[in-house]
């Protein structure tokens, strides 16, 4: 069977969600690093959206779509509750994520965007919703759970662990246990890696 590659650069939020989708499923993959504007990204799609997939004659991009695929193409757990309800709670925050906060996920706007009161208000309305579990949405870590990490990783970067908890305490809880699973230690090794080779 072909290799399924996700393809753009290691530090790209996007990128980060659909590795950590593949580490969680336990599909093999293989990361090839492209920037935003190179003629490798060009080629997988038309837009030269980043991130793009490759797997065989499959080409795919963007979070939502890849993340889609990966998650019914192949075994392993589900990204997504078999309960209807929860499943649409899960889609439900991703969209809110990737779209509300989509100025998190990049550390060179991060510090702009997160005074402002629309992402405070997202911010809360995340917080309140994990409350006193360990999980966006039911109980295990979904997709939603993946979109929200390079967010809070780059706010936990920027206001400091005890001030997030200060601000926003059930999701810095939520994010000291999830920042310790194989799959965000793994693209965040690489998002480092990609970082001092800059």
């Amino acid at each position: 069977m072909a290799q399924l590659e996700i393809i753009g650069p290691a530090d790209h939020a996007g990128v980060m969600i659909c590795r950590m989708a593949c580490i969680e499923k336990g599909i093999p993959h293989q990361h090839k690093q492209a920037t935003a504007s190179s003629c490798k990204l060009a080629r997988e799609n038309p837009l030269g959206a980043v991130p793009s997939l490759r797997h065989g004659k499959v080409r795919l991009f963007g979070v939502r779509g890849i993340t889609s695929y990966v998650d019914s193409r192949f075994n392993g757990r589900n990204l997504l509750p078999a309960d209807p309800i929860r499943a649409a709670e899960v889609e439900q925050w991703t969209a809110a994520i990737l779209h509300r906060l989509d100025g998190l996920m990049d550390r060179a706007t991060c510090s702009q965007i997160a005074a402002d009161s629309h992402v405070a208000k997202c911010l809360g309305m995340i917080n309140d919703c994990i409350g006193h579990k360990f999980w966006l949405v039911g109980r295990g870590f979904t997709l939603a759970d993946m979109a929200l990490m390079p967010a809070i990783n780059n706010l936990t970067r920027l206001l400091g662990h005890d001030q997030l908890l200060r601000q926003f305490p059930a999701i810095g809880l939520w994010f000291a246990k999830h920042s310790q699973r194989r799959s965000w230690q793994a693209v965040s090794l690489a998002e480092a890696t990609s970082g001092a080779n800059a």
